[in-house]
């Protein structure tokens, strides 16, 4: 492994240790993973038929790809700090995508939808 890819490891593991949040990932079908993620955002601009610039703002959770193996699909569920955030992203956009490089980290963008 080359130094560049040991300081990416590193640098991973100690987003794991002093960043992360305990929340639990439940998917579509019911299937639940209790694992740690960082919470984050994105702001999201575009234009409406008026040209009036709309901002939306979304919740992302960066999660290590190796505690999230599969995909994360619109209509899964992430349960942190007593509220729901739904998985999915405004405009079309998709609800996720890779973080940094390496393709070792997801940043899935969500919308707060209640409490737990």
């Amino acid at each position: 492994m080359g130094l560049l890819e040991n300081a990416a490891e590193w640098l991973e593991s100690q987003r794991i240790r002093e960043l992360s949040v305990p929340i639990v990932y439940q998917r579509r079908d019911g299937e639940t993973l209790n694992i740690p993620a960082t919470p984050g955002r994105t702001l999201f601009r575009a234009e409406n038929e008026y040209g009036v610039t709309i901002r939306t703002e979304t919740r992302d959770f960066l999660i290590a790809a190796e505690d999230l193996p599969d995909d994360p699909e619109r209509g899964d569920v992430i349960l942190h700090a007593g509220l729901r955030y739904e998985v999915l992203a405004p405009n079309g956009e998709p609800v996720w995508r890779w973080s940094g490089t390496g393709r070792i980290l997801r940043r899935i963008h969500t919308k707060e939808i209640g409490g737990a």
